[in-house]
């Protein structure tokens, strides 16, 4: 997660520029550097502040104008196998409702919510974030 001179602002590597350092992209640079450097998350399968009808496998339905946080594919085109929602703020049961209902629409098999300190899973064996190769063994 690089940071420019001011420190004002975060280099996101998936939309490749430089965006304003908020505390809730704070939260999602951090992920996507765990997702990439340690859990093997190939950048091409990651989408990152997306609409939902930017996504390949469900373009065409009749869908929410809703903003994903974080997307994991299969790859390029192939389903979702992990959705991330990321909060600057304490979680609570109706976020984890939030990031429940973008998922009745996009269908991964492991959703997350996730601050600066907790990582909520469903879905997921165990309670850290899956490697990308034990999600694509699983799908």
């Amino acid at each position: 997660m690089g940071s420019s001179p001011q420190s004002s602002e975060l280099f996101d590597p998936i939309r490749q520029k430089w965006v304003e350092a908020l505390p809730e992209e704070r939260v999602r640079q951090a992920l996507l550097t765990r997702l990439i450097q340690d859990l093997g998350y190939p950048m091409e399968t990651l989408m990152v502040e997306k609409e939902m009808r930017e996504v390949p496998h469900i373009q065409g339905k009749d869908l929410p104008s809703r903003r994903l946080d974080i997307l994991c594919l299969a790859s390029q085109s192939l389903p979702s196998l992990l959705l991330i929602e990321c909060k600057a703020i304490p979680l609570k049961e109706a976020m984890l409702a939030q990031v429940r209902g973008y998922n009745a629409f996009i269908g991964a098999p492991v959703i997350c919510l996730a601050n600066q300190t907790t990582c909520i899973l469903e879905g997921a064996s165990g309670n850290a974030l899956p490697s990308y190769q034990q999600l694509m063994q699983g799908s």
